[in-house]
């Protein structure tokens, strides 16, 4: 037998190791860490003035309080808590507000449809599992009821499906059973593919075909294959009570969707008595989902609301994007549907991600960036052009209703706080 030579032998173990080491390397250098603006080339000075736009926004009372996150190249740069967690219980200012701080954490609102049900359909594309092209009745075979049979996957993503944007289903069912029962018996409210008309109601169809497709219920299957993996401890669905002095507190019941149902000049028009409803609740939200169509008929785990998380376990998820669907040794998704989800496709719509939103994005983010708000008063902000990512959580809804019946926008406050970050990266 021929021995291979000595230092053949070396060079083979030295590669070795040094193979394995920078792969450990390349790993570990694509997750989040700490890091000064100064090391991703942002001024500090100018991220500073995230501060008193913040503070601005407490004071004329936008919001009690907030958790701002910016990270720039896997660096988070800046990670601040201001004002107050619980400021209001039932309209009475507590002689004792809660204070913000960092790990804050958040009803996320409709963020859920992209850091939830959106990373559910892109993880099973990735797998072959699913593909955007696939009608939902091949998966939930009712849901072809009334003209729905050719709906896609694709038509809930870009809100083009014809599903109307909302209704209480509430009124008509108590669990997510009949909610999905309610789901498949309604007609659509225009031509597929004609409009794009913002629904709830098509991802709380997708958070259902989830589950068809899984074999498990929302919740858990997002728990096992995402943000356990990812170890965002922090980001689950129905919190139990035993976190309430870390979560945020929200609205003061549901009076905004009392309005909605009993005042036919207030959001949608809905037939059925606001009265007749029994279960409104009559205390400060922490914890409970405000949205009432999670919260009542879907105990709280549906597709398009129901998610609480925080800042930071936020940024590990985006950061999980930006890097293309991996996160140290961890991969989640391959890069080219993370492209085609965050892509223009209907509308100016991604599949879930929303894109080109100065509204709550500024002017100044590239033509990459993609996002979403929640009605909470939550925003993400994701660019890759940049490798940046913006995190603006509040609680604007513990403040109260203006006198209009709807509550302060926060979008101004984050396309200020947007246009500050992107101004600190001029050269």
């Amino acid at each position: 037998m021929r021995k291979t030579p000595i230092i053949l032998l070396l060079v083979v173990l030295t590669f070795g190791i040094t193979f394995q080491s920078t792969s450990a390397v390349l790993a570990k250098s694509n997750k989040l860490s700490q890091g000064s603006p100064q090391s991703v080339g942002m001024d500090k000075e100018k991220l500073n003035e995230i501060d008193g736009i913040v503070q601005e926004a407490i004071n004329n009372g936008t919001t009690p309080g907030a958790v701002v996150l910016v990270a720039k190249d896997n660096k988070i740069v800046k990670e601040s808590a201001y004002g107050y967690a619980q400021k209001f219980d039932m309209g009475q200012l507590l002689d004792h507000p809660r204070k913000m701080n960092p790990k804050t954490i958040f009803d996320l609102a409709s963020i859920t449809k992209v850091m939830g049900t959106t990373q559910g359909i892109m993880k099973l594309v990735s797998e072959g599992k699913l593909a955007v092209d696939d009608k939902v009745s091949d998966y939930i075979p009712g849901f072809a009821q009334n003209g729905k049979g050719a709906v896609t996957i694709a038509d809930l993503l870009t809100h083009t499906s014809g599903l109307t944007p909302w209704q209480p289903t509430y009124l008509h069912a108590s669990n997510s059973t009949e909610v999905l029962d309610y789901i498949n018996k309604l007609p659509l409210e225009y031509e597929t593919g004609t409009d794009r008309r913002y629904s709830d109601f098509s991802f709380m169809t997708l958070g259902f075909v989830i589950e068809k497709v899984t074999g498990q219920r929302l919740d858990v299957y997002l728990e096992t294959n995402i943000y356990k993996p990812l170890k965002m401890k922090n980001t689950m669905f129905t919190p139990p009570e035993s976190l309430n002095k870390k979560i945020a507190a929200t609205s003061w019941g549901n009076p905004f969707e009392y309005k909605m149902i009993d005042d036919p000049n207030f959001g949608y028009y809905v037939e059925e008595d606001a009265d007749d409803f029994k279960g409104w609740r009559d205390y400060t939200l922490i914890g409970e989902v405000s949205d009432g169509n999670s919260y009542y008929a879907n105990n709280g785990v549906a597709g398009h609301a129901g998610l609480f998380s925080t800042a930071r376990d936020l940024a590990v998820l985006g950061q999980t994007m930006l890097n293309g669907g991996s996160y140290g040794k961890l991969k989640l998704y391959d890069d080219e549907v993370i492209d085609t989800f965050t892509q223009p496709q209907r509308y100016g719509q991604g599949y879930g991600w929303e894109l080109y939103k100065e509204w709550y994005m500024g002017e100044l983010h590239s033509d990459s960036a993609f996002g979403h708000t929640g009605f909470t008063g939550t925003q993400v902000i994701f660019d890759p052009s940049y490798n940046l990512q913006i995190i603006v959580l509040t609680n604007k809804q513990n403040n109260g209703q203006l006198e209009s019946g709807s509550y302060p926008s926060t979008g101004s406050l984050s396309s200020e706080i947007a246009t500050a970050v992107y101004e600190s990266m001029d050269e």
